[in-house]
């Protein structure tokens, strides 16, 4: 489902609010202004993205992060200049997920119908493909089709194969690698790997990384004389699919250079894989933009006897940029009187506004009486998002109250993806926070099964979305980041915010004072039936439920304007 199927719910909720809501990027706000360290630069340096889910407009509510992607391709293009006037070569760098997660790359027939052309102005070196490209049919069907075509070979899937429709064989979606020699000299060897995924839809094929490096395409390409090894991947980088591709290459070049540019679990995170390795992962949703220099990649010495460097260190800096215009502004010009919007960069804001303001992101449904975070508090606590969900979003916005049985309502944690913020919600806002389209079903069942289901998801393997715990990275909403370097690699400094795990599966408050023979009906989304069928079995073995669809008006996305219109409608900001 995608915005054309919410009208009548929109249409009924701007009509009870009756005004537009103005906060759109052009006026999003900006942070106090600090001193930052200046970047290191060596002989080559890489810009990150990764992760951006469609959040090309910025974040309009916080300043911290409030640059949109025409303000990123000003900054492109200074940093561009300084690399020209060092003589150092400069690199910039896609990790994957472009949409699902925000309204610019999700109201549309297809994920990233609007959002990817605006992408795709901004001059990128290498890219790979996320997860969330492989989801949907239609979405990977489009970006083979559309996508990756327009970045020739510098859109890199080593290992993700789709089938090919009208010559019915699997193929690349974009390319195996790629070498090429950047303006200052440096010669590379590229390759675009996604970690094992396998949720991605019947017409994608996700080969293992282990299987890819052992191909003779692979085991080919190591013998092309290169300065660096870069591996553009979406995947964690302590995760065994990133070590797997590091000790392919390392097997047979022992000292080269190798740079892996990871992604996938929003963090920002830093590793050392030896003296001559490293890999980088720079956050999410265009809250961050990595920076990396790497100097020694040009040592002749290396060239010509590589096992006389291995242990030999390079030197390297990263730092995880805050996306604002003052980070910008600091980072690439020369001096501070030098104009920094550039004639590409507002044509990009103005798009930007103009999409959102055809797509009617921006209209105000209600107002939020108060911030939600999604990961700072206990889902027992007030403030916690998933709070929200379970005990106001659910029971009013999802269950229908004119069956005659009491319900249970249950989604998965991870279907929840941001934090609401207080003020102006909009049709923007359902995409933030909740972006995908996951349909509910239900089955009715004894009242003894139905307050055992939670307990039961919650000791099950999770069908999830969302992240898994990250291991030596410290990880705060205002973003204190230790990493193999240790601290300081937050470009802005930060006070730590609280974090708080949550359950992998929440719910609407369970039904008091029934029998255990009362029907209660038990909602789910279809999502993780793979899960509820066997548990239900479990819980009651006598009886085999089918699910049936719930409700085909409401999913997990449209939820919320359903609840919204129901509760914060009347109210203003």
């Amino acid at each position: 489902m995608r915005f054309l199927t919410v009208l009548p719910l929109l249409a009924v909720a701007v009509a009870a609010h009756g005004h537009f809501e103005k906060r759109v990027q052009p006026g999003a706000p900006q942070p106090t202004p600090v001193d930052l360290r200046p970047l290191t630069w060596g002989d080559v340096n890489i810009i990150q993205t990764t992760d951006t889910h469609g959040w090309l407009s910025g974040h309009t509510k916080e300043a911290s992060y409030s640059a949109d992607f025409g303000d990123f391709a000003s900054f492109l293009h200074h940093m561009r200049q300084q690399a020209d006037h060092r003589r150092k070569d400069l690199l910039v760098i896609d990790s994957g997920d472009l949409h699902d997660g925000n309204g610019l790359s999700d109201a549309t027939t297809v994920d990233g119908q609007d959002s990817n052309p605006i992408f795709e102005k901004l001059n990128y070196d290498a890219l790979a493909i996320g997860n969330h490209e492989l989801y949907v049919n239609a979405v990977a069907e489009d970006t083979y089709r559309n996508f990756a075509p327009k970045w020739g070979r510098r859109y890199l899937t080593s290992n993700v194969f789709i089938k090919d429709g009208l010559t019915n064989k699997t193929v690349p979606i974009g390319n195996l690698y790629n070498s090429f020699r950047m303006k200052y000299g440096t010669q590379v060897m590229s390759y675009g790997f996604m970690f094992n995924f396998n949720g991605n839809g019947n017409n994608t094929v996700v080969e293992p990384a282990n299987v890819t490096v052992s191909k003779p395409w692979f085991k080919e390409s190591l013998k092309k004389d290169v300065d660096l090894y870069l591996v553009v991947g979406h995947v964690p980088v302590r995760w065994a699919e990133a070590l797997t591709v590091i000790q392919a290459i390392r097997a047979v070049h022992p000292s080269k250079p190798i740079v892996l540019m990871g992604g996938h679990l929003h963090v920002r995170d830093f590793v050392q894989y030896d003296a001559r390795a490293v890999g980088m992962s720079s956050g999410r949703f265009l809250e961050t933009v990595g920076w990396m220099s790497v100097d020694g990649v040009h040592d002749r010495s290396c060239h010509k006897n590589e096992t006389q460097c291995v242990g030999k260190n390079l030197t390297v800096t990263r730092r995880y940029l805050d996306n604002n215009v003052h980070t910008y502004k600091t980072h690439s010009l020369a001096h501070p009187k030098q104009k920094f919007d550039i004639w590409k960069g507002r044509q990009i804001t103005n798009e930007i506004t103009k999409v959102r303001k055809a797509l009617d992101l921006s209209i105000t449904l209600g107002c939020a009486p108060q911030d939600y975070y999604l990961d700072r508090y206990p889902v027992t606590d007030s403030r916690s998002l998933l709070n929200l969900v379970a005990n106001e979003v659910l029971p009013i916005g999802v269950v229908n109250a004119t069956r005659p049985n009491q319900a249970l309502a249950i989604v998965n944690s991870g279907s929840q993806r941001f934090d609401l913020l207080k003020g102006p919600f909009t049709l923007d806002d359902t995409y933030i926070v909740s972006p995908f389209h996951d349909d509910f079903v239900f089955a009715t069942v004894p009242y003894k099964v139905a307050k055992n289901v939670v307990n039961a998801l919650n000791n099950a393997p999770f069908q999830k979305r969302s992240l898994p715990t990250v291991q030596n990275v410290t990880l705060t909403p205002g973003y204190v980041t230790k990493d193999d370097y240790g601290y300081g690699g937050d470009d802005w400094p930060h006070s730590p915010l609280p974090y708080a795990d949550s359950p992998n599966y929440i719910s609407s408050p369970l039904p008091a004072g029934l029998t255990d023979d009362t029907p209660v009906d038990v909602i789910w989304l279809s999502f993780f039936s793979n899960l509820m069928t066997p548990i239900l079995k479990k819980l009651d073995p006598t009886t085999t439920y089918t699910p049936a669809t719930y409700r085909s008006d409401i999913d997990t996305n449209t939820m919320f304007l359903s609840f919204v219109k129901a509760k914060w409608s009347g109210t203003t900001c």
